[in-house]
């Protein structure tokens, strides 16, 4: 017979030191703004996570800069990730972007509709369930978690459903 790990509470304590460039006070562009509102028209005013909207999660939903963080931006070799872009890594979104007129980083990386995630903020900034706060292999577990799986001490997973028209 085979051995089973009962499941079990898993507590993992980071300590991340890494070097961020400097970098201009951050401030919504006006291409930020203009392009975070097609990614929430795109994704349907949902959470790429629970696929709750504003509503269902109490609070209006957040665009992440994904892949590529703003306060990364320069430190990111435009080639080499042009080159990844391109040769399809990222998804079509990003393959599609208009690598041929790319002059500046923030023409991409302030275009929600490339680099975005819309997300709840829950799952963007949240202690123990936010992007900015887990591993990734456990955030995006939540994704795909069964429903009503006890996933931490605070949250039982919940995924919203589309309303059907």
């Amino acid at each position: 017979m085979e051995k089973v790990t009962k499941a079990h509470a898993e507590k993992e304590t980071l300590s991340i030191e890494v070097l961020i460039p400097a970098h201009e006070e951050r401030k919504a562009t006006a291409l930020f703004e203009r392009s975070r509102k097609e990614l929430i028209e795109r994704e349907g005013g949902r959470c790429f996570v629970c696929n709750g909207t504003a509503e269902e999660s109490g609070h209006p939903l957040e665009a992440h800069h994904h892949p590529i963080e703003r306060s990364l931006a320069e430190l990111i070799d435009w080639e080499r990730f042009k080159a990844d872009a391109l040769g399809g890594m990222w998804g079509e979104k990003i393959r599609a972007f208009d690598w041929d007129n790319f002059t500046d980083w923030t023409q991409f990386v302030d275009d929600m509709t490339v680099n975005g995630m819309l997300l709840c903020r829950s799952h963007h900034t949240a202690k123990d369930s936010g992007i900015h706060t887990l591993p990734f292999p456990l955030w995006v577990a939540q994704k795909y978690a069964k429903e009503g799986y006890k996933f931490s001490d605070f949250e039982t997973i919940h995924h919203f459903e589309t309303a059907v028209k």
